[in-house]
């Protein structure tokens, strides 16, 4: 190791240790300013009991007719803002919001007084905390934070059954949820996971940042979420709630696989009668029992929730029972049947809507987030119709980009494109692409889209238009066109907001959970977010155009956006690298020596003023206009030629005519360049400088100028060089010659 590295790998140690003091320091802080105050949760030492809560509102109140509506009309989007912070404000009684905070695990409800969202309020909504694992470890590992998630409730005591005329809403929305990134420290994980969700055409949530505030106490940042409602499915699909099934729900601790013990219950048209299991009292509460309880995870094992689904029961049951034969390679009698037949396909049709599901699972794969239907059978939103076929809906995505599972850069962005779970053997892309290397077999809903080759192409493209969505640009399979870099962009947008509210004072009842040090958290995580995003479009489209490479995670450091650890890079083989402020990528071979460093790409545009763009621009005689200059730096030294490729959707090299490469030994050469689908394509034994003509708006072709014109055009060509020459010759006595 020469000096240069050594020096540059002790700051980063050095950086390294200082973090980690400075993360101590403060979570020793926290705790002890949090047990010097209170060890219990809420504002008070005071138990608050049942009794005391203020849980029933006023009579005469009136709903604000100007904030009802209707959710087709997607008036509340507009309260979910994507570039800029939302503010919400909750005012609650206090002995109300002592008891939620006290028994935060039990997840209680209480009423507020009212909720602010931008410019609307409305009044007494109900708030609860909400989460599983995420609020246990908040009431248990962080005493004296009150930091919990919430859920609002718009409807919850203002309803008919409460003697008002209508159910509250707030523009047709039921429920907004607001989540704490507890796992979370770049707070913009599920925010991107949700914009790829919508982009590629989902039943998506609604979503966005907001800065709460209890009782005029700021509570921090939180991620602004749609409850799973019937609000998205109305909007979604252009109907009224009324034409819409009750069963919405986030089945866990199953796999949706049929229970062949409910085939007693079914009669011989194939329907299910369910009348000996499932019950209704005098006060119109059903009751469920014996095998039927068993399959409690359908109505999330909740009896509230039971009360909602209970007549659509059977009809659940049946989808399930020919969802799960299908995935058997059966009809719906039980005959077996060619999975890739169009019989195959129309039977599947007619139990859920393919397309969707395709595309679900290409971009919940493409995200990498492993805490999930297949690893912990939770995490996901179904919906079943009255018709008896099904989709899936988005839930729960703060651990994407490999933030539970395998947790480094490198191994994030080369997860195999089909693999949906834990499985070393075959993480990385460079494993065997076998079908039998992996098994889905036991979770019906993907297998039947696994075994048929048709819908595994098409998930595929969708795998490849999430790139192109997300960080490459191009077209994708539905036509549009899309720039590179945009959720980069996305992030570029509000991160100074973002930073800034992460930095104000919070309420002394409240800090930043899991150790989190904000906002130094989310300045580290930021950029290592874009990174990963670019890496993961990178990683994916070198899958699905079978390119013989891995994608270097060098540069990328997964810790930084929580629940996630540095790792080792790859310094050997063939290996790409990205830039992620432009979507240009690199292939080449590398290394040899352990010594070696990994790729990792960078792209600086040089100035006309730098000695180097005089120099290629001497050379480069009449060609300059319309001229770019690049430096590409690359962490390791490739072993032969680059071959890079250039996003054409861009406007910045959209119109590209030649590309030259210039050394360090001053050697200019034009390569040849080869447009594939939506990229550039050209191959340099050197990336020192890259010279791009013609980019940006197209070149005028001098032979259909005048020939005035082209004397005028030469004659101010002259002048300008002469120009540039004096102001080189000043420029040199002015500073030491670069060595280029």
């Amino acid at each position: 190791m020469d000096r240069k590295r050594y020096r540059k790998a002790a700051k980063v140690i050095m950086a390294d240790i200082l973090l980690a003091g400075v993360l101590l320091v403060s979570s020793l802080s926290a705790c002890g300013t949090a047990m010097a105050i209170n060890l219990e949760h809420g504002t008070t030492d005071k138990k608050i009991t049942e009794s005391m809560l203020a849980n029933t509102p006023p009579a005469d109140y009136e709903n604000d007719k100007t904030i009802q509506g209707d959710a087709r009309d997607g008036k509340y989007n507009e309260y979910f803002l994507k570039d800029s912070i939302q503010t919400v404000s909750i005012d609650i009684d206090e002995n109300n919001l002592n008891y939620l905070l006290q028994n935060a695990g039990e997840k209680p409800t209480v009423m507020t007084k009212s909720v602010t969202i931008g410019d609307k309020t409305l009044g007494y909504t109900g708030l609860k905390t909400k989460g599983n694992y995420t609020l246990q470890h908040a009431v248990t590992d962080n005493p004296g934070s009150d930091r919990f998630s919430f859920t609002i409730n718009f409807g919850k005591y203002i309803k008919k059954s409460n003697g008002f005329s209508k159910r509250q809403n707030f523009f047709g929305c039921h429920k907004i949820s607001f989540n704490n990134f507890y796992f979370d420290k770049s707070m913009m994980k599920e925010y991107i996971a949700m914009k790829l969700m919508t982009e590629m055409g989902l039943p998506t949530p609604q979503y966005g940042l907001a800065k709460l505030y209890i009782n005029q106490k700021y509570y921090g940042v939180y991620f602004m979420v749609e409850a799973l409602d019937s609000s998205i499915l109305e909007q979604y699909k252009g109907v009224d709630e009324e034409e819409l099934s009750p069963y919405l729900t986030k089945p866990e601790e199953s796999t949706l696989e049929y229970d062949t013990a409910m085939d007693r219950f079914m009669k011989k048209d194939g329907t299910f009668d369910l009348s000996s299991v499932l019950k209704q009292d005098s006060n119109g509460l059903y009751t469920a029992s014996g095998e039927l309880e068993k399959q409690s995870y359908f109505w999330e094992d909740d009896e509230e929730t039971l009360q909602d689904v209970a007549e659509m029961m059977p009809t659940v049951l049946g989808w399930q029972r020919k969802l799960t034969l299908l995935s058997k390679g059966k009809d719906f009698q039980g005959n077996r049947i060619d999975v890739n037949s169009g019989e195959y396909l129309k039977l599947l049709e007619e139990i859920m809507d393919v397309d969707e599901t395709v595309r679900y699972f290409a971009t919940h794969s493409w995200l990498v987030q492993l805490d999930d239907m297949f690893v912990v059978l939770r995490n996901m939103g179904l919906y079943i119709g009255q018709d008896g076929k099904s989709m899936m809906l988005p839930w729960d995505y703060d651990l994407s980009f490999g933030c539970y599972y395998p947790s480094m850069s490198e191994t994030a962005a080369n997860m195999h494109i089909d693999l949906m779970y834990k499985d070393d053997r075959v993480a990385f892309s460079d494993q065997p692409r076998k079908k039998e290397s992996l098994d889905y077999s036991s979770f019906p809903f993907f297998q039947v889209i696994y075994q048929n080759d048709s819908l595994m192409e098409k998930y595929h493209q969708y795998m490849k238009d999430c790139s192109k969505i997300a960080a490459l640009g191009g077209k994708t399979t539905d036509g549009k066109t899309y720039e590179p870099c945009r959720f980069v962009s996305s992030i570029t947008k509000i991160e100074d907001a973002l930073i800034k509210a992460a930095d104000e004072k919070l309420a002394g009842n409240v800090y930043y959970l899991n150790l989190t040090n904000q906002p130094a958290d989310v300045k580290a995580a930021l950029p290592n977010l874009k990174k990963i995003i670019a890496l993961r479009a990178l990683g994916v489209l070198l899958q699905v155009d079978e390119m013989d490479a891995v994608a270097s995670g060098y540069g990328c450091n997964l810790e930084t956006l929580g629940n996630a650890i540095q790792g080792m890079n790859s310094n050997r083989g063939r290996l790409a690298a990205i830039d992620e402020s432009t979507g240009i990528y690199s292939v080449a071979d590398y290394g040899g020596s352990r010594s070696d460093d990994s790729p990792s790409l960078q792209l600086r545009e040089v100035e006309s003023g730098e000695l180097v763009y005089q120099k290629i621009s001497k050379q480069m005689d009449a060609k300059t206009e319309n001229m770019k200059i690049y430096t590409f730096m690359d962490t390791a030294s490739a072993n032969g030629d680059y071959t890079l490729y250039i996003p054409a959707g861009t406007k910045e090299f959209q119109n590209i005519q030649d590309i030259y490469s210039y050394d360090s030994e001053g050697t200019l050469k034009k390569l040849e360049v080869k447009k594939e689908e939506d990229r550039y394509c050209a191959v340099a034994s050197s990336i020192d400088y890259l010279v791009f003509t013609g980019i940006g708006e197209k070149v005028k072709k001098s032979v259909s100028q005048p020939v005035t014109g082209r004397i005028v055009l030469v004659a101010a060509g002259i002048v300008l060089v002469a120009v540039a020459a004096v102001v080189m010759v000043i420029r040199r006595k002015k500073r030491m010659l670069k060595k280029i």
